[in-house]
């Protein structure tokens, strides 16, 4: 389906600047579609994903829209520090509410998905969690889901920003957040070369514990953007079959 890839600016009240992200939505505006929003990793951009994939050519044969917000280096939380960024905020209720107004969406919990890659990927599995009353299914590769869990000794600045932002046992912590029963469509997968392996066995085996349903995959590769690219198919199949079709 011919779609258009645009970059979208918009003046953010949570972040108190102009907002950057990429959009890419069918040209056909007589339907409306679902969303998947994608977070990037620390470091990336709004941009990343479209650069270092083939997203846009993978999506090209799915009736939905994607959408990558720019998360800077925030972990996707709100920063309660005096000079701190509500991005939870911006990102689960400003880009939002942003796309349902500007582009033919499924505007219902039931038309909106999340994916992400390492940070990423735990910032989507956290907004899913936190907001799983407007997003029914998120997908991740490698996530860092040790964060708001577990501090990083051999990191300094990590635990600090961590026990400043979201520290463990917290209102980011996953493990916290994964304590209740959920109807979240779950997948999430890593590579076993990846330093982030153990850290997705333990919220596997949390998960398990607490019965929460989802699916968990073990592939060969690496914490490398060719892991993510080689994955990103299953995501998109993943997230297109538990989110609403295109009407």
């Amino acid at each position: 389906m011919p779609s258009n890839l645009e970059t979208i600016e918009f003046e953010s009240q949570a972040l108190g600047y102009t907002a950057k992200m990429k959009v890419l939505a069918p040209q056909d505006t007589s339907r409306r579609y679902p969303v998947l929003y994608v977070q990037h990793g620390l470091g990336d951009t709004h941009d990343t994903f479209f650069w270092r994939t083939k997203l846009k050519e993978y999506a090209a044969d799915l009736d939905m829209i994607i959408v990558t917000p720019d998360a800077g280096e925030s972990w996707f939380c709100n920063d309660p520090r005096p000079d701190g960024l509500a991005w939870e905020d911006h990102i689960a209720t400003e880009v939002v509410e942003f796309v349902d107004a500007n582009y033919p969406t499924i505007a219902e919990r039931r038309g909106r998905g999340l994916a992400g890659f390492s940070m990423g990927g735990y910032g989507a599995m956290m907004i899913a969690f936190r907001h799983a009353d407007r997003f029914a299914a998120v997908c991740t590769q490698a996530g860092s889901f040790a964060f708001g869990h577990e501090l990083r000794p051999d990191r300094p600045a990590r635990s600090e920003f961590m026990m400043a932002v979201a520290p463990p046992g917290g209102k980011y912590d996953l493990y916290v957040l994964a304590a209740e029963e959920t109807d979240l469509a779950i997948r999430f997968d890593v590579g076993t070369d990846d330093h982030l392996l153990e850290a997705n066995r333990k919220f596997h085996a949390h998960l398990e514990e607490v019965g929460i349903a989802h699916e968990y995959e073990e592939v060969e590769g690496g914490h490398q953007w060719v892991y993510v690219d080689r994955q990103l198919p299953k995501t998109l199949e993943f997230i297109a079959a538990n989110l609403a079709k295109a009407e």
